[in-house]
């Protein structure tokens, strides 16, 4: 097995554990950044900033979304404050922008619901800063194994993405980026980090920004085979004529440019094309000055045709080159007046740089001049490529050339907008519906459908790529679609049960609410029948109600089975009145309905004291509240209460001697007998003054006053007595008929 192979298997390993860690953060969190990904980096404009354009799913409900950008090294960026990213989500997707300074960050997003953060999320190392398309041939291709050195600075990047064997005309798959190591392959077909990972580090050193290469080149290429190569047409290798490889793959070299400006650029951004080419538009092919640079500006033309937008490029000057006489000899295919040139076999053509200059020096059309490379690493071993320190120094050419007032004066192309989703689920609420925006010529789905709108019936991850009339590339967000499409039907428990499911009838009093807790996922929302969207609803009037689950897409489940609720009439307060020398009578009107009552003496209630009569021995602020309980099948019962009844005052009676026997004159047919203690066992008689019993009972509790039925005696004096073990007290009454 050899190092590439073994580099490609462990970084397999690294995606997949990545991809774990991230999908155990998202089962977690409930939201999942997915645009943009790690690494990414989009053009800054002149004034050091750009804006990164977000988006993402989340799996629980959310009312709105906040992001921010952290510097991922102090110093590499300015912090912002927390702001909105998205008021109002709906549908699982989530989208909006940041507008940052140039840096390399942590780009965090958090999620709230009803007030509080319930989820965040954090893409690591995303940049704004330079990006940079790199083209021509094998000077800017490079190769493994020249010597080239990978960027020391973390914030040098390069698209991950091989087009080198499949030619591929289509566009890439989703961008996925990576650090620029000194065996990279640069997307699209870029062999190794030649000069650009020293480039890289030079760039952010100086400008404190992140850099991202793309890289088009495209070995032992000449400038005709850029532009026979236009609109996908088939054009020639010099070097392989007669041969079954003289034709070189549809459409290249000139596609894989056009595919990086239209995909990469529209993503991300572009500062500058890097143009380096012309080695063989000097020998063997001894092109003209003009045909060079009529042929480069159409190479410049096309793609700003292509994109219907103007990118800036950066041209080397590059001429040099060089063969062994056999092989000088060899290229020429038996042309004697280029084999009279092998004797020397280092080869300059002016006619080739002065080209490239009537292209740079051409008034306004944002072309500026690169590095001068044929007096670079004169003496190269194969007498073309650079090799070890020259490519050391043809990274500080590339350098010098970019001054800052080139930063200044070129025009970059910044991100475009991103296209916005609409999610809404179907009225069978077992399917959703996507909508894109109009106004795109194309719309291609990953499941190969090519409308705009789609509907999902089954779980998964849903993409579209969509297109412009130029064929610049746009990414919707990234549907996640989780099952189950359409929630679980939700049970109904009420709070002080737990999680057992309540019955269907139910009952409350007037003055409070029964709480109804709808048992739904924490992905789901509850939509209760009377329109409140609360996982509980306190209930306070009589009805029917019934729940469904709402999950993020709208998607309903079927309703709950209702719980019909009977609300009890409020009761009456009653009011209260001292009735006896130790009585308190509490008056309910249509009294008796089997009321019962609480009695109380300042706030402590008193025991074994239920009927409308109470006694008092104590003194205090005495007052008393209604009580009921009602039944219902298949309720528990319930017992309702009134407000308690104003207070009144009692004084204790220390005169009495433990005994009142009221009224006296008794007038209206009967006498009250109390006792301060609660007697047992009490023998209760009425004898007139001459000794004769008149009336006798036996009393088991003295613990509340008794009535005495006298309609029958004669008027006159008579003698009221109590007596059990430890008391025996009289009392003399007149009666009055």
């Amino acid at each position: 097995m050899n190092s590439t192979s073994i580099r490609w298997i462990l970084y397999g390993l690294i995606v997949c554990l990545f991809t774990s860690s991230a999908l155990a953060q998202t089962v977690a969190t409930g939201i999942d950044v997915t645009y943009p990904e790690t690494r990414a980096v989009f053009q800054r404009d002149n004034d050091n900033t750009s804006t990164i354009y977000v988006s993402g799913s989340y799996y629980q409900p959310v009312d709105s979304l906040q992001i921010r950008l952290v510097a991922e090294v102090a110093g590499q960026g300015i912090n912002t404050e927390w702001r909105t990213l998205q008021k109002a989500v709906q549908g699982g997707i989530f989208q909006g922008k940041i507008k940052g300074t140039g840096g390399w960050y942590r780009l965090e997003v958090q999620a709230f619901h009803n007030g509080s953060v319930i989820a965040s999320d954090v893409v690591r190392k995303v940049g704004i800063g330079e990006v940079f398309i790199i083209t021509g041939q094998s000077n800017a291709q490079g190769f493994q194994d020249f010597g080239a050195v990978g960027a020391a600075d973390d914030r040098v990047n390069c698209v991950s993405y091989n087009n080198i064997l499949e030619n591929s005309l289509a566009d890439p798959p989703a961008p996925v980026f990576e650090q620029l190591s000194a065996t990279s392959v640069i997307g699209m077909r870029g062999q190794s980090a030649w000069c650009w990972g020293r480039l890289g580090d030079l760039l952010a050193q100086q400008y404190n920004v992140p850099v991202l290469f793309i890289n088009t080149a495209w070995a032992a290429t000449t400038i005709q085979n850029w532009i026979e190569s236009f609109d996908d047409k088939t054009t020639k290798n010099i070097f392989a004529l007669g041969t079954p490889n003289e034709n070189m793959p549809k459409g290249m070299p000139y596609a894989n440019l056009r595919i990086a400006l239209r995909y990469y650029c529209s993503l991300q951004g572009l500062r500058a094309v890097l143009w380096h080419q012309g080695e063989f538009d000097n020998f063997p092919l001894q092109t003209e000055r003009t045909a060079y640079r009529q042929a480069l500006e159409s190479l410049v033309a096309k793609t700003r045709f292509d994109t219907n937008r103007y990118p800036a490029w950066m041209l080397a000057r590059a001429s040099r080159t060089g063969f062994p006489l056999p092989s000088c000899i060899a290229k020429c295919k038996g042309n004697l007046d280029c084999e009279k040139l092998c004797g020397d076999t280092t080869f300059v053509s002016d006619k080739v740089i002065l080209g490239q200059n009537d292209v740079i020096n051409s008034f306004n059309n944002n072309v500026y001049a690169g590095p001068f490379t044929d007096n670079i690493q004169p003496n190269r071993p194969d007498g073309v490529h650079f090799r070890n320190e020259g490519l050391i120094q043809l990274a500080n050419a590339w350098y010098q050339s970019m001054s800052p007032v080139f930063f200044a004066s070129s025009i970059p192309l910044l991100p475009t907008l991103q296209p916005t989703a609409t999610v809404a689920c179907t009225s069978s609420d077992n399917s959703i519906t996507v909508s894109l925006p109009s106004g795109y010529n194309s719309y291609t789905w990953r499941t190969g459908q090519t409308s705009r709108t789609l509907t999902i019936t089954q779980p998964g991850q849903y993409e579209a790529t969509m297109k412009d009339a130029y064929g610049n590339t746009y990414l919707s967000p990234k549907i996640d679609v989780r099952a189950p499409i359409q929630p679980v039907v939700p049970t109904v428990s009420l709070a002080q049960q737990g999680s057992a499911v309540a019955g269907v009838q139910q009952q409350i009093c007037a003055d409070s609410v029964l709480s109804l807790v709808a048992n739904v996922p924490t992905q789901v929302a509850a939509q209760w029948s009377n329109g409140i969207n609360q996982r509980v609803l306190n209930a306070g009037s009589a009805g029917t109600y019934s729940v469904r689950g709402v999950n993020v897409y709208g998607c309903r489940s079927a309703s709950s089975p209702g719980i019909t609720l009977t609300v009890r009439p409020k009761l009456v307060t009653p009011t209260v009145e001292q009735a006896g020398v130790y009585t308190l009578q509490a008056t309910l009107p249509g009294y008796p309905n089997n009321e019962q009552f609480d009695w109380r003496r300042g706030t402590t209630l008193l025991n074994n004291q239920n009927g409308p009569v109470a006694k008092a021995v104590i003194s205090g602020t005495y007052s008393a509240r209604a009580k009921a309980t009602f039944t219902l099948a298949g309720a528990p019962n319930l017992t309702c209460y009134s407000n308690f009844s104003s207070g009144i005052p009692f004084v204790s009676s220390e005169n009495s001697e433990g005994l009142s026997v009221y009224p006296n004159p008794a007038v209206n047919g009967y006498i009250a007998v109390e006792t301060v203690e609660n007697l047992q066992n009490v023998d209760l008689t009425v004898h007139t003054l001459a000794g004769q019993l008149v009336y006798s009972a036996k009393v088991p509790s003295f613990d509340e006053r008794k009535l005495i039925n006298i309609a029958g005696l004669t008027s006159g004096q008579y003698i009221v007595r109590l007596k059990t073990a430890g008391f025996n007290v009289a009392r003399r009454v007149l009666i009055l008929q």
